[in-house]
């Protein structure tokens, strides 16, 4: 499928090129950029990625999110399962790595607060017609000042390259004993977030600035139901639409109108976090016919928009401390077919979703992104780590990818 897709996108420059020349191609190039920005009054039809852009070069007090104990990272001293191919990045914006590439140099990581990471990154987003992202904002670290810098340049990025972005509140670390999740979140989005929502590149929907919270309806999460209502009306009262990422088993609290249900209710769309939940071989007859299409019935029902999320595959070895072999690459990609299944069979649902949400664009902590990463042959050679097909033309398989299938996805949808 990789070589496929190539080479249509070889064969469409190269007839672009040959029927204007030269300056008609650099002219049709340009309109083309400005017919693909895409259209942020609307979530309709997005193909918007998770983006968590906590990635920081290891100093004191920094969660680097590289290496477990804050400092630099090398063998035994990993969090993250693929590794990224920064041959592209701001060499002023990378660090060594104790880790050793095949040719024996020190294996290269880079700092997301660095100007011209997250330019990358959209630039890449526009280049393989991906809608934008969802910027993930945790609950438990809202004085981390680093996310308001990494939000400046989401935001100018966004505006530069035509894309979308929008905010998701991760309140897994919320509990509403020692206070109201709710209010917190308010305060933040009012003070911290709600100035951003004026921005060309913010997306909105029916009118609103669109914002998501994850973290509802988790018995690992001490938010209880009425809180969990609280802050999609709160967040509704303050003029946003209000997503809520959820557990993939919520369709049974809605249809048995039990446990969770009063909270789902007061969202104006549903996003299932499903990462773990199937494998390769159970989706379509497991999860997709048995739990994701009763459950968009449900949500149509309700009137509140479905927002299904897939997922290339996951790894959870040096997540896991490296101490359980059968966490490594423990839901395999097989080279985007498992990421290709789940994104047709979203395209294909009877009652259509509102958007697609993708997990994620950078996680690579979990083994889920699909930004750029290396190749098996390479990986460094003093550390495990999963890697992406040697067959693959390039390392940004799964972004190009992502752009055929979310193309698909839109002309579906709208």
């Amino acid at each position: 499928m990789r070589a496929t897709l190539s080479a249509l996108l070889l064969a469409a420059a190269a007839s672009t090129a040959t029927a204007h020349g030269h300056e008609g191609h650099a002219k049709a190039h340009q309109e083309y950029a400005r017919a693909a920005a895409v259209d942020t009054s609307t979530l309709k039809g997005k193909w918007l990625y998770g983006y968590q852009g906590w990635f920081r070069k290891p100093a004191a007090g920094v969660n680097n999110h590289w290496s477990p104990n804050g400092g630099t990272p090398g063998p035994g001293n990993v969090e993250f399962e693929f590794v990224p191919d920064v041959s592209q990045y701001p060499a002023n914006c990378l660090f060594a790595s104790t880790l050793k590439a095949p040719n024996g140099q020190p294996v290269q990581l880079y700092d997301n607060t660095c100007q011209g990471v997250v330019d990358l990154h959209f630039k890449w987003m526009q280049q393989y017609g991906i809608d934008g992202i969802v910027v993930q904002r945790f609950l438990s670290h809202l004085d981390d000042t680093s996310f308001i810098t990494v939000l400046n340049q989401v935001e100018a990025a966004a505006v530069k390259y035509g894309r979308g972005f929008m905010v998701e509140y991760d309140a897994s670390g919320g509990n509403s004993a020692t206070g109201s999740v709710a209010a917190q979140i308010l305060a933040d989005y009012n003070s911290k977030v709600k100035p951003y929502t004026t921005s060309s590149a913010y997306i909105h929907h029916n009118g609103k600035p669109a914002v998501m919270v994850f973290g509802v309806g988790y018995t690992t999460v001490a938010i209880n139901v009425t809180d969990g209502a609280n802050i999609a009306t709160q967040l509704k009262g303050a003029g946003a639409y209000v997503g809520y990422g959820v557990p993939p088993t919520f369709g049974t609290d809605l249809r048995a109108n039990t446990g969770f249900a009063a909270a789902y209710k007061a969202a104006n769309l549903i996003s299932p976090w499903t990462v773990g939940s199937f494998s390769e071989g159970g989706y379509l007859k497991g999860y997709h016919t048995t739990t994701q299409i009763p459950d968009s019935q449900t949500l149509h029902s309700l009137g509140i928009d479905h927002a299904p999320l897939i997922w290339p595959g996951t790894s959870a070895y040096h997540l896991n401390g490296a101490t359980t072999p059968s966490s490594f690459d423990y839901f395999p990609r097989y080279n985007g077919s498992f990421y290709s299944m789940q994104a047709d069979a979203i395209t294909s649902l009877a009652i259509k979703p509102l958007f697609a949400f993708n997990a994620m664009f950078d996680e690579i902590n979990e083994g889920t992104q699909s930004l750029p990463c290396l190749k098996n042959n390479q990986l460094p050679t003093n550390e495990k780590f999963v890697g992406y097909d040697n067959n693959f033309a390039d390392t940004a398989f799964y972004l190009e990818l992502g752009g055929q299938k979310g193309a698909a996805f839109a002309a579906a949808v709208n």
